[in-house]
């Protein structure tokens, strides 16, 4: 049976994190790296987290991808 830290990291490593989520990314690793050292870390609070960071991080994706200038040829 696995301890709770390695029910938590193998739930952090298969969390689906596109390649468009740099600070997603950022963040789980850093979240693994806690959880691989012990550190207490509550599941429902980490993933919550990253869902959180996850739905921001995409609006703000668009809404660049939205205000950017259109380029003009003269």
């Amino acid at each position: 049976m696995a301890s709770p830290d390695e029910r938590l990291t193998a739930k952090l490593e298969q969390l689906p994190i596109s390649d468009d989520a740099p600070m997603c990314s950022l963040l789980r690793t850093t979240l693994l790296k806690h959880a691989q050292h012990g550190s207490d870390i509550t599941e429902p609070t980490v993933l919550g987290l990253l869902a959180i960071t996850g739905a921001l991080e995409e609006r703000l994706t668009r809404l660049e991808a939205m205000i950017q200038p259109v380029s003009t040829t003269t």
